[in-house]
């Protein structure tokens, strides 16, 4: 891939801009969670004029890049060590690492206590976690979900099934014909109110498939602060919808 190199302004940081030719007619610059930049420019774009207006939008991108270091509490986790932390449900959980006999992970008020045989081992420790945090991502969407199921099953729809995964671009998504919504798993490093918006937002889709006008009409007869619960959620996760 294309690559180009601007200075922060602020920083003096050099950065380094992805640069993706596409067939599309507009440009496209984004920021994600791991601190990627990357510019989506259509095929003819000179590579002068990407240089020009990368320099142009140096002040939003390091102020972008200032809000994901803020908030890297809820980035993608990489490390699992005695002391570090995570969010869950918006609060910020330590870790506790201990040598055990048998594995074991559970959450203890702002605790996630995590007994392994092999406690220096990452790999292990991150396989161990990432199967607990899923199933509790699961566990509680499905509670959510089954809460604001009433408001879809007066229209005949169905109770969709949930399912977590991995996600760089959103929050959720929605099959309707297989009645299935996928929730980022990481979602659950918001806020309760946050994830509500997420949950309630998905299921809408199943009387609306499209944002149209029809779709936060309804979404605001349910969820009347939508949008104050987006921003925070946008605000706070940064990884906005």
């Amino acid at each position: 891939m294309e690559k180009l190199e601007i200075i922060l302004p602020s920083s003096k940081q050099l950065i380094s801009v992805s640069v993706e030719r596409k067939n599309m007619k507009t440009c496209r610059l984004k920021i994600y969670t791991d601190q990627t930049v990357v510019i989506s420019v259509p095929s003819s774009v000179p590579k002068e004029w990407i240089q020009i207006f990368l320099e142009q939008k140096a002040n939003w991108i390091e102020k972008k890049l200032e809000r994901f270091a803020a908030t890297i509490g809820y980035a993608s986790t990489n490390e699992i060590r005695n002391g570090y932390s995570i969010k869950m449900f918006g609060e910020d959980l330590i870790f506790s690492v201990s040598k055990t006999d048998k594995n074991y992970i559970y959450r203890e008020a702002k605790t996630i206590c995590i007994g392994n045989t092999d406690p220096n081992n990452q790999e292990k420790l991150m396989e161990q976690f990432e199967k607990w945090w899923r199933n509790e991502s699961i566990r509680f969407l499905e509670k959510r979900i089954a809460e604001y199921y009433p408001i879809i099953k007066k229209y005949d729809k169905s109770l969709p099934k949930v399912q977590v995964r991995k996600m760089k671009t959103l929050w959720g998504s929605c099959s309707i014909n297989r009645g299935v919504i996928t929730f980022n798993q990481y979602l659950i490093k918001a806020k309760p109110a946050c994830i509500d918006y997420v949950v309630l937002h998905e299921l809408v889709h199943f009387i609306y498939p499209n944002h149209s006008r029809q779709f936060y009409d309804f979404l605001s007869i349910y969820m009347p602060d939508w949008k104050e619960r987006k921003k925070i959620l946008d605000l706070d996760v940064v990884h906005g919808l």
